[in-house]
C-alpha cells in the first residue's frame, strides 16, 4: 500500500464500515474507472486511471475478505468496539493534580506529551486516488490541497487525481499546499455548453 494511505482511504469508507458499504464503495469506484467513462480523457488521465484501478482492486481484495480485513486492521492499529484493550488514558488531570511528594515540576513536565507534530512531512503519492481520498490523506498530514480542475464541465462525481506538486516523497513543511490536478468525466453534452 502507498505509505500513509489506507485501503479504507482508497475506497472512501471509514474503518468501521459494514461489508455492504465497502462493496458499494468499490462498485462506485469501479464504475468511475470503466473504459466508457474514460473515453475522450486527456492522455495524462489514463496512467492515473490504471493505477487507480489497481489500488481499488487491491483494497477490495483485502477489505472484502473478513480474515484479511481483520489482519489488516490489526496491522494498522484499528480495533473495533468490544475488541482488544481500550486505548490508554491520560489518567487524572486538572490543576490540582500532581505526582505527589518527591516529584518536581520538571518531572511532571517531562511526562507531558510532545507539543506538536513534526514540522516536516513527506508528500504522499496521491496520483491515481480519488479526490476525496486525497483530501483525507493530505488533511491527516497537515497539508492543504489546491485542486486544478482539468474538465470544463465535470459530472458531479468524485474526481481522479492525475498529477501533483510537490512530487511524491519530497519532504515538505506541514501546512504547505499540495496542488493536485483533478479529472472528472464530462457531463453529457458538456463540451458544447458555453
Amino acid at each position: 500500500m502507498i505509505s500513509g494511505i489506507t485501503w479504507y482511504d482508497v475506497l472512501g469508507v471509514l474503518p468501521d464500515a459494514p461489508p455492504q458499504d465497502i462493496r458499494t464503495a468499490w462498485q462506485m469506484r469501479q464504475a468511475a474507472l470503466q473504459p466508457a467513462v474514460l473515453a475522450g480523457a486527456p492522455p495524462e488521465v489514463l496512467p492515473a486511471a490504471d493505477r487507480a484501478r489497481q489500488v481499488v482492486d487491491e483494497a477490495w481484495g483485502v477489505l472484502a475478505d473478513p480474515a484479511a480485513r481483520a489482519s489488516y486492521d490489526q496491522e494498522i492499529g484499528f480495533a473495533r468496539p468490544g475488541e482488544g484493550l481500550a486505548p490508554p488514558g491520560r489518567g487524572p488531570s486538572g490543576p490540582d493534580v500532581s505526582l505527589g511528594p518527591g516529584w518536581s515540576t520538571a518531572d511532571e513536565e517531562a511526562l507531558e506529551p510532545y507539543s506538536g507534530p513534526p514540522s516536516h512531512v513527506v508528500a504522499p503519492d496521491v496520483t491515481g486516488l480519488f479526490y476525496s481520498a486525497c483530501m483525507e490523506v493530505a488533511g491527516r498530514l497537515g497539508l492543504h490541497v489546491a485542486p486544478i480542475q482539468l474538465t470544463p464541465h465535470p459530472m458531479p462525481v468524485d474526481g481522479l487525481v492525475v498529477g501533483q506538486r510537490p512530487a511524491p516523497g519530497e519532504r515538505v513543511h506541514r501546512d504547505k499546499t499540495l496542488t493536485v490536478q483533478v479529472w472528472h468525466p464530462s457531463e453529457p453534452g458538456g463540451q458544447s455548453r458555453a
